[in-house]
């Protein structure tokens, strides 16, 4: 089976969500609803996905001590539909546990699974990043930070197509993996530094989350089209 697709809508305005909802409808089962989304129309957003019966995913990657964590997403699962939630798995072992446990905890509303990501190093980090924080090779922090997810019985994490084929290696295929930074052609990959294409990522992701490739296109339509079109040519 192919990963599924997801669409940020990382835009502020109503008419922006009103418009990518409209014309991606027939291509997209998932959308990414992010921190610019979500603080701006936050609501208005989710509703209109709901109506729609699409798959959400808020993205707000939660990061602070274990409580206020725990406290947070059952606020968040006690007023939004959502089907996927994601923290900083640099918030430690223990944030995570009580990001599951809230979710756990909340079951029996949703009648169904959410789905619990950890998100490893940001796509916008490089090699040097890292070393200014101490740290010295990004597929190792990842995967460390991959191991601390799964122990602490989260579904997956928020990756690169890089980091993807080894946490799948090693962590096995039911171990999700959502992908950023997905990039068509020679387009600027922007402040994303650790990008793949389309075609990487079909072979690493559970969920590939299509961004600004598509959303800052100078014909909207065009690249539309060409995305069902290589997405339907894709194995």
């Amino acid at each position: 089976m192919k990963p599924n697709l997801v669409l940020a809508l990382d835009f502020q305005k109503r008419e922006c969500i009103d418009y990518w909802i409209e014309q991606t409808q027939h291509l997209f089962d998932w959308y990414k609803v992010g921190m610019e989304a979500f603080y701006a129309q936050g609501d208005y957003t989710i509703a209109k996905l709901f109506e729609r019966g699409k798959h959400i995913f808020l993205d707000l990657k939660l990061s602070d001590i274990p409580n206020t964590v725990y406290k947070a997403t059952k606020a968040l699962l006690s007023r939004y539909p959502i089907d996927m939630i994601n923290v900083h798995a640099l918030s430690g072992r223990d944030t995570l546990s009580a990001f599951k446990e809230a979710l756990m905890e909340m079951a029996d509303l949703y009648k169904k699974p959410i789905k619990a990501i950890g998100v490893t190093l940001l796509t916008s980090l490089s090699e040097e990043d890292l070393q200014m924080l101490g740290l010295t090779n990004i597929e190792q922090t990842v995967m460390t930070l991959a191991h601390i997810v799964k122990n602490a019985g989260l579904d997956g994490v928020v990756c690169s197509t890089k980091e993807a084929p080894r946490i799948k290696q090693k962590l096995g295929e039911e171990f999700l993996t959502v992908t950023p930074g997905i990039r068509f052609d020679q387009l600027s990959p922007h402040d994303q530094k650790r990008t793949g294409t389309l075609q990487e990522a079909v072979k690493v992701s559970d969920f590939i989350i299509i961004g600004r490739a598509l959303t800052e296109a100078q014909n909207p339509q065009e690249a539309i089209r060409t995305l069902q079109e290589r997405w339907e040519q894709l194995p």
